[in-house]
């Protein structure tokens, strides 16, 4: 520490031809420039702490220890031998100073959204500020606890679909407790490659992001769709036809009917959605046999997401299978 301090003050990084003396270090060292960091930073706030460094040199501490300690106030060292690192390192976030013009810093939440080339795929990332960053925490957990069936998965993934039920129950139209919400969805079907791909190609949202054959099971199933279709020559086919795949009357009907998700072993009752036993866009039929209730994990998840199909067991309960 002591030669670093040292090393500092003689622009030794200056005159090897460095930019600073976290470079010089991180090449002289051998170490990342994230060490070297903490290196350079310890060394300059231990000249403060002799008490820290002399321990430190006497090999009584690890420098992990020795960087936290500099980091708290002279007062606040006592009885550090009872604190592991992570301990510390929570002591010195509850004394670090938040000032006003760090705090507004942090105070400006931004979010990036990112998606690939093809559009199969995003990805979001950003930095909130302590308050909003809690209240985001909070509202995706206690989302993602009420998706029954979620689990299995690991909390990022039960947070990604917490995010996405969230989005979609701002989009929704109808918030009506006895009704599916529906959302509006415009699609344009290139008639030739769907044909010959079975729905894998040539379909995608307008506007939007191209989609597959599963993607659009999912859309016809729930949604107000308005296909337009294009033909070899780029003429469309069928532009305006919108369809209600449930008219309001039906859909409560099945929803009072099945009183929750009609899978076998399943008591959920959260966002219940209606959905073709056969799938719509296959010939299903819009009528009470051919409907059946599912909770949005079983719906959105399992079903339109994962591929499973559904088989009927009996009035008004179903059971799942992977599609072989």
């Amino acid at each position: 520490m002591a030669a670093i301090r040292a090393h500092k003050a003689l622009q030794t990084h200056t005159a090897d031809g460095y930019r600073s003396m976290i470079d010089w270090l991180a090449a002289r060292a051998d170490v990342s420039h994230r060490t070297a960091r903490a290196i350079c930073w310890t060394a300059t706030r231990l000249d403060d702490a002799p008490d820290v460094e002399r321990t430190l040199a006497d090999g009584e501490i690890s420098f992990d220890r020795a960087e936290q300690l500099a980091r708290l106030p002279k007062e606040k060292r006592e009885n550090h031998e009872w604190f592991d690192i992570g301990q510390l390192r929570r002591q010195v976030a509850h004394h670090r100073r938040l000032s006003r013009k760090r705090e507004r810093a942090t105070s400006s939440p931004y979010l990036y959204i990112h998606t690939t080339l093809d559009e199969t795929r995003y990805d979001l990332w950003g930095e909130f500020g302590g308050l909003d960053g809690a209240v985001v925490e909070k509202a995706l957990n206690q989302r993602a606890d009420e998706l029954d069936g979620s689990e299995q998965f690991g909390i990022s993934h039960r947070r990604a679909l917490a995010l996405v039920a969230i989005c979609q129950d701002s989009l929704y139209q109808t918030h009506h407790s006895d009704s599916s919400p529906t959302s509006e969805v415009s699609i344009t079907i290139d008639a030739r490659t769907a044909v010959e791909t079975t729905g894998e190609s040539g379909v995608a949202v307008l506007t939007g992001p191209r989609i597959g054959a599963q993607a659009l099971d999912a859309i016809l199933c729930d949604a107000i769709v308005e296909v337009v279709g294009i033909s070899e020559e780029g003429t469309p086919l069928n532009m305006g036809r919108r369809s209600r795949t449930v008219p309001p009357t039906l859909r409560r009907h099945i929803l009072t009917r099945d009183m929750g998700c009609t899978v076998e072993g399943c008591s959920s009752r959260y966002r219940l959605e209606v959905h073709h036993s056969q799938p719509w866009s296959r010939g299903g039929r819009t009528d009470a046999e051919s409907l059946v209730s599912l909770c949005w994990f079983h719906h959105q998840i399992v079903v339109h997401r994962e591929g499973f199909e559904i088989i009927p067991v009996g009035q008004s309960r179903v059971r799942l299978t992977r599609p072989i």
